[in-house]
């Protein structure tokens, strides 16, 4: 039933209907604190619709799962989902919990406001638990929470570690539809967040794919994975390798590119400063313009490759689609006869590139590699019609990846609209779909 009505909320989404908020009230709306709402909708305070248990430090803490523990919920834990610390089960009975289902909000710290759901485990003493009382259900306490981060972390007090200000908790005013309401309104948001979440894990997957894949094709090729025993191999200077690669030094197949301009005086339209090239990314998706920047910087065409020799280890290199200057702690790579240029950029995220990079830097404050380190590292070197169909396969699955990185910005996008106009119900759901939801009510 849930699939269903979740389908049929984004389905209705599409036709619905903003209400119109002038200083004349839309049919069926009333005026109130927080401006128009329905009729049949109030106005409470938080305070008098939900109870807060402040967690506490267990007396006892294990750094090892034993039977019956539960995990120990700190700060940390909400930022890395992974479990440091483990509470005895016979401390359990005496302490705060949270379920699953429960909403959980961060009291104290820098991140004060932020809530959560679906955990479960012991709460620290900079975490409560907000339980809903009367007419208001947990998933609809915990999506208008959302709504309120900026306005708790931000009039916070406490001097030396900030805290959520309870009065201004306890008096904040939250729209309370009818029940079957809330519930719909919980679930269409609840839906989006899902698709969102459920793509961020398929773009994890891809990442993980494309490393898995970059390993593969620089060592064995462009061959199906079950013929990779048939791929003929030759001991080198740097392990086996096909037998109709070379091994050559970078330098003899890259040319360093370092001429220098001032901005003012070139007729460019695109500025790339380190900022602007993505990790792990060979395409530039970013730029500034060369009005914004001063002091010298260094010229590239299409089919470079711009390497960033600031912190390498941040895997920063992309391929140049068009003309342009560049920032001096970005090298300049022109790719020479014999050497595909994406095969280039690729080549420059692989684990042996980053890692001689790393190797290589100077410097405490700003390590950076140089290209004279660079420039001596031994790559492999298939035929060219092998490196198109490397940096193709590759290419595949990059474009997977910004497809689905499209949809996640919109899905991202979609679900602030939707929490935004749902919650002050400039969009209304349908009375029939709100219906189903009174139908299922417990």
């Amino acid at each position: 039933m849930a699939g269903r009505k979740s389908t049929q909320a984004l389905e209705n989404y599409v036709g619905l209907q903003a209400s119109p908020l002038s200083e004349e009230l839309p049919p069926g709306y009333k005026m109130t604190e927080l401006g128009p709402l329905p009729e049949e909708w109030q106005v409470v305070r938080l305070g008098e619709v939900t109870k807060l248990t402040k967690g506490q430090k267990p007396p006892e803490l294990l750094k090892t799962y034993i039977s019956g523990s539960l995990p120990y919920l700190t700060a940390d834990y909400f930022r890395t989902r992974i479990t440091k610390e483990w509470v005895p089960k016979e401390h359990l009975p005496h302490l705060p919990l949270c379920s699953p289902e429960d909403v959980v909000l961060i009291w104290d710290g820098s991140k004060a406001g932020q809530v959560f759901t679906g955990l479960e485990g012991v709460l620290a003493s900079t975490m409560v638990r907000v339980d809903p009382e009367k007419e208001l259900r947990r998933d609809y306490l915990f999506f208008f929470l959302t709504t309120q981060f900026d306005t708790l972390n931000t009039q916070t007090t406490g001097s030396t570690i900030p805290h959520v200000n309870k009065d201004l908790f306890r008096n904040l005013l939250a729209p309370l539809p009818p029940l079957p309401e809330q519930r719909a309104i919980a679930d269409v948001l609840r839906t989006v967040q899902r698709a969102k979440e459920a793509t961020e894990r398929v773009i994890a997957a891809l990442r993980e794919l494309k490393k898995s894949l970059m390993s593969y094709l620089f060592t064995y090729g462009p061959v199906p994975v079950d013929q990779a025993d048939q791929v003929a191999l030759k001991e080198t200077q740097i392990g086996p390798v096909p037998e109709e690669w070379e091994v050559v030094r970078l330098g003899e197949v890259v040319t360093l590119i370092s001429d220098a301009v001032q901005p003012s005086h070139i007729a460019v339209e695109r500025y790339v400063g380190l900022e602007h090239i993505e990790p792990g990314s060979i395409r530039i998706r970013k730029w500034g313009y060369p009005s914004e920047v001063r002091s010298l910087k260094i010229t590239f065409r299409a089919g470079d490759v711009l390497y960033g020799k600031l912190r390498p280890y941040l895997d920063k290199a992309a391929l140049a689609e068009w003309e342009g200057i560049c920032s001096t702690d970005i090298l300049v790579l022109r790719a020479q006869k014999g050497l595909e240029p994406e095969f280039l950029a690729y080549l420059a995220h692989t684990p042996i590139f980053l890692e001689y990079a790393t190797a290589t830097m100077t410097g405490v404050n700003h390590p950076r590699t140089s290209w004279k380190a660079l420039q001596q590292l031994q790559i492999t070197l298939p035929p060219l019609s092998e490196q198109r169909a490397i940096a193709e396969i590759l290419r595949a699955v990059d474009r997977k990846i910004e497809a689905e990185e499209a949809r996640q910005r919109a899905l991202e996008a979609l679900f602030r609209t939707l929490l935004h106009d749902l919650m002050t119900a400039r969009l209304r759901l349908p009375p029939a779909f709100i219906a189903r939801f009174a139908e299922d009510a417990p």
